[in-house]
């Protein structure tokens, strides 16, 4: 039973972990005759537990407000307009996001906030009952696993937090009583120092693959490919060599424990991924996004979804709802099924690919295309580019048979093994240039474009940005190199609205707008990266005010 079928068989019983209070966020407080007392004894009941942390993952409606990182992606980074309702008011936290005037009110940052302290939360409450779980001795993999998993995935939800937030509290029990109260932020050194530690220790005792039948679940390879990322994200962004450890952790068995991981150990977490985990480059780009993606050979972090589940709005359906959000407003075709009409790709997205790279058609599809296989015009939404994203959307592949726009069963590559090869490029790139020239070509070879000679630092970055467009990582990447940097790729100033491609009447809309060129204001594609902020969200005002030792984040006070 793959990992999305599990999960939609066991979210009932899950639910009792859930949290249940905006004023303890990672209080424990069961509703119904379970408690975590009773429950923990078997490991049937540890792998119900681990499904719950893993469920929430998957968890991007959170609250009736879409949340996840492909969606701040989307908002913040410069491949893509937020888009929606024409008028430029259809969820005003990601238009908020998008101009970078957010307020601490916002919706999407708080439905994050409870996402991520929901899925630690759950993986809390299992760590610290783990040892009263009566594993049997042919069980001791299996235990180890669990744990492993359990570790891993609360590192990955800090992770979250990390790169959104920064500044938020690290709590690695579950709370009782008025302890919430105490609660207090920890430095992005403290908040780092912990996620190594879980990812660090996970690796050894994960698998090195998901047991058969329960696809979905991950493994070590995973968890050193995600603890490549958060390297790279930490020491670009604070401008450091090396990520602390929180009490050190041993990497290697029978050698001492380190307390901080450096670039040589991340090069060679990265020649693991690449040489051991039997992950590889699909032989077709569009094959990871068509109805061969789920569970691909590239995929190595991969969320679950499902096409089944409630059609409720809220955090009660399986499916993914920035599929829906991407589909065309009004347009229900054999390509696209109608959806919300965000993400729409922006034109310097567009320029970045070189001519004949087979990765724009899987990136890019054109409202032109969707009028000339349909015959007729829709619905332009705001910031319209005539362009939609052609990766995780309203694939018609893909429609649910339910009457519903929240079940996309499409699954999410969080990590795929391109980008992988990309990030070993760049740890080698210093040191061993031919390497990162190699890992770089194998990507570029896919993607039917020639190899090249040399490699830099920017070539690296160019790749990363076409090959990953629009699945969650542009802006991380950008805002890792620096505020200024960061400013210099996302300001847009004096914006020229680009004219349409085709004169043909057949394009054009009941309000003589011709979809397929630029549609809209010139003024409301400029955008300005407010460094005040430091590229991050601010705290949730509900917890700000609710808890008396957290501070708000800079640029929101």
């Amino acid at each position: 039973m793959k990992i999305k079928d599990i999960l939609v068989a066991g979210s009932i019983v899950i639910g009792t972990m859930s949290i249940t209070s905006c004023s303890d966020f990672l209080e424990l407080k069961p509703t119904d005759a379970q408690t975590s007392e009773t429950f923990f004894r078997t490991s049937v009941e540890a792998k119900q537990a681990l499904v719950g942390i893993y469920e929430k993952l998957r968890s991007d409606y959170n609250g009736a407000n879409p949340n996840e990182v492909r969606m701040f992606d989307m908002a913040m980074g410069d491949d893509a307009y937020v888009g929606g309702d024409p008028t430029g008011t259809d969820m005003p936290y990601f238009q908020d996001l998008s101009k970078f005037r957010s307020q601490t009110n916002n919706a999407a940052g708080k439905a994050a906030w409870d996402k991520c302290y929901g899925g630690i939360q759950r993986a809390n409450t299992l760590l610290v009952n783990y040892d009263q779980i009566d594993f049997t001795t042919a069980e001791e993999d299996l235990k180890n696993n669990f744990k492993g998993e359990a570790l891993f995935l609360r590192g990955h939800y800090y992770f979250e937090l990390a790169r959104l937030f920064e500044n938020v509290p690290v709590i690695t029990e579950p709370l009782a009583g008025d302890a919430w109260k105490g609660v207090q932020q920890a430095t992005p050194d403290e908040l780092y120092a912990q996620i190594a530690k879980d990812m660090a220790e996970a690796i050894s005792l994960m698998a090195e693959s998901a047991p058969e039948g329960d696809e979905g679940r991950l493994d070590k390879y995973a968890a050193e490919a995600e603890l490549l990322k958060v390297f790279l994200f930490y020491t670009g962004y604070y401008g450091k060599s090396e990520l602390p450890v929180k009490d050190g952790v041993v990497i290697v068995e029978g050698e001492s424990a380190v307390t901080s991981l450096n670039k040589t150990h991340m090069v060679d977490f990265a020649n693991d991924v690449i040489t051991n985990s039997g992950a590889e480059l699909a032989t077709n780009y569009a094959d990871l996004f068509n109805e061969n993606g789920d569970y691909n050979k590239e995929a190595i972090f991969e969320i679950a979804f499902a096409n089944t589940g409630s059609g409720d709005w809220g955090d009660y359906s399986y499916g993914s709802i920035l599929c829906q959000m991407s589909g065309p407003r009004g347009h229900s075709g054999d390509i696209l099924k109608s959806g919300w009409g965000f993400m729409s790709p922006s034109r310097e997205l567009e320029s970045a690919f070189e001519d004949g790279d087979l990765r724009k058609a899987s990136t890019i599809i054109y409202s032109k295309d969707l009028i000339d296989s349909k015959g007729e015009v829709y619905q332009a939404h705001y910031n319209f580019t005539s362009m939609h994203t052609n990766k995780y959307t309203t694939h018609a592949w893909n429609e649910a048979e339910s009457e519903t726009p929240l079940n996309w069963g499409q699954n999410y590559h969080y990590i795929r093994f391109a980008d992988v090869l990309l990030m070993a490029a760049e740890l080698n790139l210093d040191t061993n240039a031919g390497k990162a020239l190699e890992y770089l070509n194998r990507v570029r070879q896919r993607a039917g474009l020639s190899n090249k000679s040399s490699i830099s630092l920017e070539d690296i970055q160019q790749e990363r940005r076409v090959e990953l467009a629009l699945e969650g990582h542009r802006y991380f990447d950008v805002l890792r190199r620096g505020l200024d940097e960061a400013a210099d790729e996302i300001n847009v100033s004096g914006y020229t609205l680009t004219p349409p491609s085709d004169t043909d009447e057949i394009y054009v809309d009941d309000n003589g707008n011709n979809m397929t060129g630029d549609i809209g204001t010139a003024e409301t594609f400029n955008v300005t990266f407010d460094k005040t902020k430091r590229g991050f969200l601010p705290i949730p005002q509900v917890e700000v005010d609710l808890h008396p030792t957290l501070i708000q984040n800079e640029g929101y006070r």
